[in-house]
This record gives structure tokens, C-alpha cells and sequence, in this order.
């Protein structure tokens, strides 16, 4: 029994603790994990090469307000200088730039020093694409959204100050590699790993789209860290891996590209064969092969001019695109699973405007890019206003999805949780892949179904508390007291042994009804009393029917005294019952020996690549068209 017993408690134990940890999972999770940033638009449209949804950002003490673009490619923030404004630039120069930071302003500006010579860099914009920019780098505080907001602040963050036109605005760089100045043996973590280090975010992912103006009376960019908004794209089951090459991590293949026209259904392919693209928000541009730039020359009718090294558009073949209204497709295929993905964008998305100084003139021009070769193939911005990416590094994928123009549609904001808190390497709770059964987590229905889960193991609990603790205690208890009972009734009985002579007083003799005596004849009337007996403590009369005093005849005896009945008392005397079994026995007794109670209880069971350097003040020089 005690073996029993404690063998249930244990069990007992160990379910009460699962249960805990079940019931108390959820819970937990959303204790200690934090939530997903939303870095609100700053609700301005800036830029020289069209109009972009910009971020705003601090950085400094006292704060300095910035607005930045995003870039998927950059690990840095960049800011711009005063310097980069000159006395032939517009007059606002400083605000169409989204602000300017002023070093000297800033307390807790430290220059990098791990140069002693310099602290004038490349600046990491479009190094692969000719472009030569150069910054001066050091380090300082970086709030995310304005002022007052409650976002984020993060200490001692490194800044890039720029002078360069190459990237208008300053960027805000999510690519989480860290900073080598010297050898790759101290790096400097990047904004997105200092703040999950922080645990400002729950893990090192984010969810971006560019916004653009011509959808819904314009849609302002969308920037989740830490998560993604899950309203602003159309969900598939298809996920990249992030490139070996950690500089065009974010890498697919375009399989086609083809474009159909308001007159003509039929697909015009823009692409002679499948090439790899890297998706690059911090440039308006996409590159692609010169074979496939001459298709889209032919079917648009683009003229590529040479002074701006840009697909210019007068009004009249700006008015022919706009009625043809071209629909372009590109085709992002998955090597590894097979997959396709279509992602369309209107001819809006490429009608872009020029502005000084990018431009001498305001001039319409078709954000297309001849590449030099493969190194050079990119996705820009521009493909960023229809595609929606959500990056997710603890696991290595991404995905890249249409996205979805529901007017009125609300934030719905997902967190992707670090990988020791899945059960799959695709981020099946919160990462890239957003159709997966069970996709997402700090969802109402992870948390209902631990609290279903928590209240099963406590029914559970509770049957084996009873089965194994409570049930055992009462059928012990039970028997202890019938056990006792047994021996105080068999100790009563020795000491008050039952006689024949007295009967229990509870009881009676079986007799003749004797409570009205009926008359007996007798000889001549003469009667003849015989006795009395008692009943129920009360003598009564006992009478005889008449009797025959004649001769009578009967057959032989051996029985020497004679051969008849015999009479009067000694008759009476003779038909004597015996006693009856239940008379010699007390009624309330128990058998001397107590029964036997039992039962069975069985307890259940790279450092950045090198790059060409210039002066940090030269202007922007793109390649030429190859030769």
C-alpha cells in the first residue's frame, strides 16, 4: 500500500509539473519575448529619382531628426552632412536630403579611430555597380521613429556620414553583418543585431515593402522588425536561402519575364533566359542583362540616353505607355523546391520622375539598368513598390510575396520568434513562410490551445489524484473501521457467551395464539388444568381438547413402558421444541474471525568587399552603357 501510494504521488508530481510547463508556455513566450518593431513612415514622399516613402530616425545628443530610405543590402545607417549640400543645389537642399546631421552638435559622437590615418571609407551603396561614394564613419546614439514615439534607442550605433549624391537621402541599413575596420576579429554588431542582443526584437528578421503613390491614393511604406505585417501581401508556401555570399544574401532566380498590354493578352517575353537577381531596396534601378534591356527597348519603345544614363521618356512616349498600360511580370523560381512566384507591376510602377540635381531638367524616365554582367543583376526599389519581403537570418531564408491592395485593411503584425522556440527550420512559428499550419505565433490560437492543453493535464491530474491518493485513503479508512468493529463485536461475544436458557428477549418462541383460550370438552364437563406457561411474561392458561377415556387400541411396542402417548405435563414436557439456530446466535454479532478487505492498486506509467575609393566629395559617376 505504501509502495502504491507514493508511486501515485509521483506520478501526481511529474504531471502537475508538464502541465505546468504546457499550460505555461504561452504564457511564458509572451513574458520574455518582445514585440516586433513597426517603424512608422515618416508620411513624407522624398527623393531626386522619384518619390519614395521615407523613415524618420534620431540620431545624436541632443536628437537630430533624419528621414532615411531603407536598405535590404546595407549593414550601416547612414546619415547625410552638411557637406553634402553645395551653393548650386536647391535652396532646401537640406530638407529634400531628409535633414542633416551635424557632427559637431552631437556630445556623444565618436569618431572611428581605427584608421589613424582616416576616418573616410566607401561608402557601401552600389559598390558592385560602379558607384564610388565615399563616408566618414563613426559611432553615436540612433533612436528609430520621431521623436516623443517611444521607439527605440540604441548606444554607440555606427553612423555613416555622406556627402555623395549616390543615395539621396541617408539609408537605414537591416542587413545584420557586423562592421570590421581593422581585421574580421572585433567586429561591431549592426542595428539589427545590437537590437536583438538587446532583446529590442524577438529575432533577426523584418518584413519590408516601398509603398508607392499610384495605389489606393498612395500606400506608405511598411518596415516590421522582428515580425511582419501580415495584411500587406498575399501568402504563399515558397522560401529562398539566403545566398552564400553574404553581400547578395537576398538572391533569386528570375526564371521570365513578360508583360501583356491593355490591347494584347498575349505575353511578350522580356527575358532570353533565367538569371540570378539580387533584391537591393537602396537604389530605384533594376539591372538587368543588355540582352533583355533591348526586348524591353523594343516592346516600350525606350531610348537610352547616354548623357543620363537613363531610358528617358518625352510626353508623347510617356502618353503611349500609359494608354498601352503594360502589365510586367517577373517570374522568381526556387531551384531547390521547384516553385514559382509572379510578381506583376503595373507601368506606374516604372513611370518615375527625375528631379534636379539628379537631373538639369524635371524629366519622365523608365527605372531600367544594363547590366555589366551577373555580378550587377538587381531587383531596386522600384520592384520593392509590388513585392513584399520578409527576411528571417536566425533560420537563413526569406521570402518574397505580391503584395495585397485591400483598401481599409488593418495592421496585423506578426513576430518571428527565434529558432530555440520552433519546432521547424523554416520558421513554421513566425518565419518566412506564412502559410504554414502552424504559422505564427504569439497568435489567440497558440495561447487557447496551451490553455486547453493546461486544463486536460489538470483533469488528468485530478483522476490520478483521486485514483492513486484519495480512493486508497477511503478504502483504508473503511476497513480500519471495519476491522474494528469486527474485533469489538468478537471481544463482546467471548466475554457474554449466548445460553440455551436465555434466549434474546427481542425474540419469541413460535406458539399457538394463546390471547383468547377456547373451551375443551372434558369428560362430564369436569376440566382439567394442566399448567401455564408464560408469554411475553405473562402466565396464561393452557387447555386441552376432550380426551377419550375408552379403551383404545394401538399397535405393538417394544418400549417396555408402554405403548401410548403419554399425557399430562410429561407430555408437555416431551413436545418441546428445540431451540432454533438463530436463537443460540445474537442477531447483532459478527463472525469471531474479521473479513478479509483487498484490492490491487497498479500506478500507472564578410567584412565589406573592397570597392574603388574616390573623394568624398565627388559627384555620383555610374558606368557607362558596356561597349
Amino acid at each position: 500500500m505504501r509502495v502504491q501510494r507514493i508511486s501515485g504521488l509521483l506520478i501526481i508530481h511529474l504531471v502537475f509539473f508538464y502541465g505546468s510547463v504546457v499550460a505555461g508556455l504561452s504564457l511564458q513566450e509572451r513574458e520574455t519575448l518582445p514585440a516586433p518593431i513597426v517603424v512608422a513612415p515618416s508620411q513624407e514622399w522624398d527623393g531626386d529619382d522619384g518619390s519614395w516613402s521615407s523613415f524618420p530616425i534620431q540620431v545624436g545628443t541632443p536628437s537630430q531628426l533624419l528621414r532615411v530610405f531603407v536598405s535590404t543590402a546595407l549593414h550601416q545607417t547612414s546619415v547625410v552632412l552638411p557637406q553634402g549640400c553645395v551653393t548650386t543645389d536647391p535652396t532646401d537642399c537640406a530638407n529634400l536630403r531628409g535633414g542633416e546631421f551635424k557632427l559637431n552638435e552631437s556630445s556623444t559622437w565618436v569618431k572611428n579611430t581605427a584608421n589613424l590615418s582616416s576616418d573616410i571609407y566607401p561608402f557601401l551603396v552600389g559598390q558592385q555597380l560602379g558607384y564610388t561614394g565615399k563616408a566618414r564613419l563613426g559611432f553615436d546614439d540612433l533612436t528609430l521613429d520621431w521623436a516623443g514615439a517611444g521607439g527605440p534607442s540604441l548606444k554607440n550605433q555606427t553612423i555613416a556620414g555622406i556627402a555623395t549624391k549616390d543615395s539621396y537621402l541617408g539609408v537605414l541599413g537591416l542587413a545584420p553583418r557586423a562592421s570590421n575596420f581593422t581585421s574580421f576579429n572585433n567586429p561591431i554588431p549592426s542595428l539589427m543585431q545590437n537590437l536583438k542582443n538587446q532583446s529590442l526584437i524577438p529575432s533577426t528578421s523584418y518584413g519590408y515593402t516601398a509603398g508607392n503613390q499610384y495605389r489606393l491614393n498612395q500606400v506608405l511604406g511598411s518596415l516590421t522588425l522582428g515580425g511582419y505585417d501580415r495584411s500587406k501581401f498575399v501568402p504563399h508556401g515558397i522560401t529562398w536561402s539566403l545566398y552564400a555570399q553574404d553581400v547578395r544574401d537576398l538572391t533569386v532566380q528570375i526564371d521570365a519575364i513578360t508583360s501583356t498590354t491593355s490591347t494584347s493578352t498575349s505575353p511578350t517575353s522580356l527575358l532570353p533566359k533565367s538569371i540570378p537577381a539580387f533584391l537591393d531596396s537602396s537604389l530605384p534601378y533594376i539591372w538587368l542583362p543588355a540582352e533583355a534591356c533591348a526586348l524591353f527597348e523594343k516592346a516600350f519603345n525606350l531610348t537610352w540616353n547616354n548623357a543620363t544614363e537613363l531610358y528617358t521618356l518625352t510626353d508623347a512616349q510617356h502618353q503611349a505607355l500609359s494608354a498601352q498600360n503594360p502589365n510586367i511580370t517577373f517570374t522568381l523560381g526556387n531551384l531547390t523546391a521547384g516553385a514559382q512566384v509572379n510578381i506583376s507591376l503595373p507601368y506606374a510602377a516604372f513611370d518615375l520622375t527625375a528631379v534636379p540635381p539628379f537631373v538639369t531638367n524635371t524629366t519622365k524616365y523608365f527605372p531600367l539598368k544594363r547590366a555589366a554582367n551577373y555580378t550587377q543583376y538587381t531587383l531596386g526599389r522600384t520592384f520593392f513598390q509590388e513585392a513584399y519581403v520578409i527576411a528571417d537570418y536566425d533560420r537563413g531564408n526569406f521570402s518574397v510575396s505580391q503584395c495585397s491592395w485591400v483598401a481599409g485593411a488593418g495592421q496585423d503584425i506578426v513576430a518571428i520568434r527565434p529558432v530555440s522556440t520552433t519546432s521547424t527550420g523554416n520558421g513554421t512559428t513566425g518565419g518566412t513562410n506564412p502559410t504554414s499550419p502552424t504559422s505564427h505565433s504569439s497568435s489567440a490560437g497558440a495561447i487557447a490551445g496551451g490553455v486547453v492543453g493546461g486544463l486536460a493535464v489538470l483533469a488528468v491530474a485530478a483522476f490520478l489524484l483521486y485514483r492513486f491518493c484519495i480512493k486508497p485513503r477511503r478504502h483504508a479508512k473503511e476497513a480500519a473501521e471495519a476491522a474494528t468493529a469486527a474485533a469489538l463485536a468478537g471481544s463482546a461475544e467471548k466475554a457474554n457467551p449466548p445460553t440455551q436458557d436465555t434466549p434474546d428477549p427481542a425474540f419469541f418462541k413460535p406458539e399457538l395464539d394463546a390471547s383468547s383460550p377456547a373451551a375443551l370438552s372434558e369428560m362430564e364437563g369436569h376440566k382439567m388444568q394442566l399448567g401455564s406457561v408464560e408469554a411475553a411474561g405473562t402466565p396464561v392458561e393452557i387447555y386441552e381438547l376432550p380426551v377419550d377415556l375408552s379403551p383404545q387400541h394401538e399397535l405393538p411396542s417394544s418400549d417396555p413402558t408402554g405403548a401410548e402417548l403419554p399425557s399430562g405435563r410429561e407430555a408437555h414436557e416431551m413436545h418441546q421444541p428445540e431451540r432454533f439456530s438463530w436463537e443460540a446466535t445474537p442477531v447483532d454479532g459478527v463472525p469471531s474471525q474479521p473479513p478479509r478487505w483487498s484490492w490491487i492498486t497498479t500506478p500507472g506509467g564578410a567584412g565589406p568587399s573592397a570597392s574603388s575609393e574616390k573623394d568624398a566629395m565627388s559627384p555620383r559617376s555610374p558606368p557607362g552603357p558596356p561597349q
